[in-house]
């Protein structure tokens, strides 16, 4: 089963990374702010080239994947948003990431909130899972709004993380 990108809302593009990204995503993922709760960390432009790469494969051999959040209105790639696979269960597993100068519009709500639709209307999965630090507020409210609800405590490299879990509507 693959998830048809792009998937479109009101003000945002959701679509399969290209090489072309690379320039704008090294600036988000080189940023300490908004790498401060993502495991990986800060990344230089070679590592984030290999994650976008990665990103590029999962979509052509699993149907789905991290893709590349652009902004309708500038063009310009904002973030990103969608699934890796959970494995200790094989769940998707939701994610999302974006620029600072974006942070407060709404975007990762616009955008997360897309993703899930599209995944319950395509994939087979009952449920889809996230990871959270206990510690990164922001990102544990997006995911209440989400509907995604505390299921257990799990290890990510040694640091505590919340799994939180939304089922099928």
């Amino acid at each position: 089963m693959t998830i048809p990108l792009p998937i479109e809302t009101e003000r945002l593009r959701i679509r399969a990374f290209d090489p072309d990204d690379l320039e704008e995503m090294s600036g988000i993922y080189g940023d300490p702010e908004v790498m401060q709760h993502i495991c990986l960390g800060v990344l230089d432009r070679e590592r984030t080239a290999v994650l976008l790469e990665g990103y590029r494969s999962a979509q052509d051999e699993q149907g789905f994947s991290t893709w590349a959040v652009v902004e309708k209105e500038t063009g310009s790639v904002v973030g990103d948003a969608g699934f890796g696979l959970y494995a200790p269960t094989g769940e998707p597993e939701l994610g999302y990431t974006f620029a600072a100068s974006v942070w407060g519009r709404g975007y990762a709500f616009e955008a997360a909130n897309a993703c899930i639709g599209a995944a319950f209307a395509h994939l087979p999965h009952r449920r889809l899972v996230a990871k959270i630090e206990p510690g990164n507020e922001r990102s544990l409210r997006l995911a209440r709004r989400l509907g995604l609800q505390p299921v257990e405590t799990v290890d990510v490299d040694g640091h505590p993380h919340l799994l939180l879990a939304l089922e099928r509507p």
